[in-house]
């Protein structure tokens, strides 16, 4: 049996590639299978449970619903606004305006008074109802010129009863603001007007102040009168300065023979003249007013000028009469009069003329500054005038016009309907849901306690480690009997090599575990198996955490705590193994006594040394070698063997197995396996 299985573990065919395999793409719906193996009975249970508990919460909860509805529509303005085929704006206007509405009605003004006179008829129903409440219990929609509004309530009048609070309130609200809207547009053209008549009262009264009892036609012709007499004032007068200049210059030279008669003569001639001169004056006034009636070739016009120039001769004619007298010296004869009292008088005479002249031409200037003023006021009493007539036309047009000022108005083509069946049921509804939710539920939490369990519960779990440590195999029981053994005695025969062995020494298999706890189980049935098959075996205890007289401990349990032992042989000294009967190929090399050797106190070169020493008259020696999380030694250990076999068990956590699964696939010469004992009836791991 030994020759076989050397000729076994050292042929070369039993070797494999040390590279390491990648691991194998994750299947998500595999990931959700494993976490359910194993809770399907009590998922079941659960869901019923929960499906029934909150089947009857649903129905007890359900509700009968009663159901209204009404229509508002919306007519257009314009005729025959769907028939037009030149121009749509009209029609998009009109589209525009329903969207408009059918989002007024929605609005929360609406919502808002109509939330009060809920209140104020239903004051048990709509104690706690709001606005946005209301809102979310009633559907809006607009179907062309048509908004339907429908609603549910436990109550079947108070289903209509919102609808019609939310109607009345539209049709109100939009009632009040076309009232302001027109009342605005009226109250700021009535200010106009109102300012605009009173402007129109200050321009008359400013007309009366200015004019007086004239107006300004009569203005006009008195300032043309004065400006004729201003004409016939300065000509007198420059005659009057002629005849002073002639006086003095011809003082001493004036003729003896002038006679009185030809003074008298010239002084008749200047009179006639003064009053040619006031007569034209009169006939360009007229002739002025006769411009502003008639047209310039009419006769009026013509005949007056022909008398104007009619005039004009005889005044050129006296002119030229009074020249003659005085170059011929007439005005100069001092043959009967004084020359210095002739001078005096005519510088008398010319000082009277000059203070009229001025008189009347500061009398010309008022009266054109009053006609111009006048003037002035007229035009602004027409603009006036104008303005209050276009003001007084948009009035009447705003107060004809004030219902079609919008593209559309609003009717009620359907009123809220009474429904005297409810139109839903919710408790049949409720309880089917309830039941689906429940078992929906216990179904999501079995899932995800299976997700988030951090134990393995089952061997598939490990298949994300399979490329490192492969499980070797898949046993039930934690205590593993005689047959399970054997199999897994069987596998680590047949497991192939990483590199070739030297023949003629001892296999070192390292019985370890990645989480909390001993491994003496697995280590003593391993070892009896191989005893069985007539294997020279040597199983030693390496676990040096706790204490050898402890129940839990290998050595304690075989009896053997008061035998020298393995810390013994750490120290070089040569121990005997016991023997361990009934098996005759089994012995046992227990912790040992010596009290100054524990796990964390030894070397991997006393480690290498004592498995020499002890390996040569065995063919295969077996340590226990504890946790690795717990015996500080572990990893030494697992380095010195050949090969681990690294128990996992259904209560051992990922975690752990991960961190450790490194060292058990670098550490040991030839790799390790994994054995997943404990393993529940359903565990796809098991053999068939």
């Amino acid at each position: 049996m030994t020759a076989a299985l050397a000729v076994q573990v050292e042929d070369p065919h039993d070797l494999i590639d040390p590279t390491p395999r990648t691991p194998a793409e994750p299947n998500p719906i595999g990931a959700l299978a494993r976490a359910m193996r194993g809770r399907w009975l009590w998922t079941g249970v659960a869901a019923i449970a929960l499906g029934a508990g909150l089947g009857v919460m649903g129905a007890l909860s359900g509700v009968e619903l009663y159901s209204s509805q009404a229509i508002l529509r919306i007519y257009p303005q314009e005729a025959n606004i769907l028939y037009r085929t030149g121009d749509d704006s009209v029609l998009k206007t009109f589209d525009s305006f329903v969207k408009a509405e059918t989002s007024y009605v929605a609005s929360h003004p609406v919502m808002e008074r109509a939330t009060a006179q809920l209140k104020r008829d239903f004051p048990e129903l709509a104690a706690e109802l709001t606005p946005r409440d209301l809102t979310g219990s009633i559907e809006i929609k607009r179907n062309d010129s048509l908004i339907t509004m429908a609603t549910k309530s436990r109550e079947a009048a108070f289903a209509p009863a919102k609808l019609e609070a939310v109607i009345a309130a539209y049709l109100d609200l939009k009632a009040e603001t076309e009232a302001k809207r027109s009342a605005v547009r009226l109250g700021e053209l009535q200010d106009r007007e109102a300012q605009l008549t009173a402007r129109q009262a200050e321009i008359r009264a400013r007309t009366l102040a200015v004019g007086g009892e004239y107006g300004i036609d009569a203005l006009s012709k008195a300032h043309v009168e004065k400006v004729a007499q201003i004409d016939s004032i300065a000509a007198r007068r420059s005659e009057v300065e002629a005849t002073l200049a002639s006086l003095s210059a011809a003082a001493g030279t004036s003729s003896a023979d002038m006679s009185d008669d030809e003074i008298l003569r010239a002084t008749l001639l200047d009179r006639a003249l003064a009053d040619l001169n006031y007569d034209r004056a009169k006939r360009e006034a007229e002739l002025s007013v006769l411009m502003t009636r008639y047209h310039a070739d009419s006769v009026p016009l013509r005949n007056k000028m022909a008398e104007i120039a009619v005039i004009d001769k005889a005044m050129a004619d006296r002119r030229e009469q009074i020249k003659v007298l005085g170059q011929t010296g007439a005005l100069t004869d001092t043959s009967k009069a004084d020359p210095e009292s002739n001078v005096a008088e005519i510088a008398a005479l010319l000082e009277k003329v000059t203070g009229q002249l001025e008189a009347a031409r500061i009398e010309a200037r008022e009266l054109n500054g009053k006609r111009a003023e006048l003037a002035s006021l007229q035009e602004e009493a027409v603009d006036v005038r104008a303005l209050l007539d276009d003001t007084r036309k948009a009035l009447e047009i705003i107060r004809l016009e004030a219902g079609r000022a919008l593209p559309g108005y609003s009717v009620v083509m359907s009123p809220p309907s009474y429904s005297a069946e409810p139109s839903e049921d919710s408790t049949k509804s409720g309880a089917v849901g309830g039941l689906a939710g429940g078992m929906a539920l216990a179904l999501f939490l079995a899932l995800a306690m299976g997700i988030a369990s951090p134990r393995v519960r089952h061997s598939d779990a490990l298949v994300r480690f399979g490329h490192l440590v492969p499980v070797l195999r898949t046993l039930r029981g934690a205590k593993l009997d005689a047959p399970a053994a054997d199999t897994l005695r069987n596998a680590l025969q047949l497991h192939p090599l990483r590199v070739p062995r030297v023949a003629g020494t001892a296999r070192v298999i390292a019985v370890t575990r990645a989480d909390s706890g001993g491994a003496d189980h697995l280590a003593l049935a391993l070892a009896q198996s191989f005893a069985r098959a007539h294997v020279r075996t040597l199983l030693i205890d390496a676990d040096l955490t706790g204490a050898d007289g402890s129940p839990k401990s290998l050595t304690a349990r075989l009896a053997m705590a008061d035998a020298p032992g393995w810390r013994e042989a750490l120290m070089g000294a040569t121990t005997p193994a016991q023997p361990f009967p009934p098996f005759a190929a089994l012995t046992v090399l227990p912790a040992g006594l010596a009290a100054d050797v524990d796990a964390g106190s030894i070397s991997v070169s006393a480690i290498r040394a004592a498995l020499t020493r002890l390996g040569h008259p065995v063919d295969l020696v077996i340590l226990n070698v504890g946790s690795l999380r717990d015996n500080p030694s572990g990893d030494l250990l697992i380095s010195a063997a050949d090969l681990a076999v690294a128990e996992v068990r259904p209560s051992d956590r990922k975690a752990a197995i991960a961190a450790r699964i490194a060292q058990l696939d670098s550490l040991p010469r030839q790799g390790a396996v994994i054995a997943f004992t404990g393993a529940a009836k359903g565990d796809p791991g098991l053999l068939p």
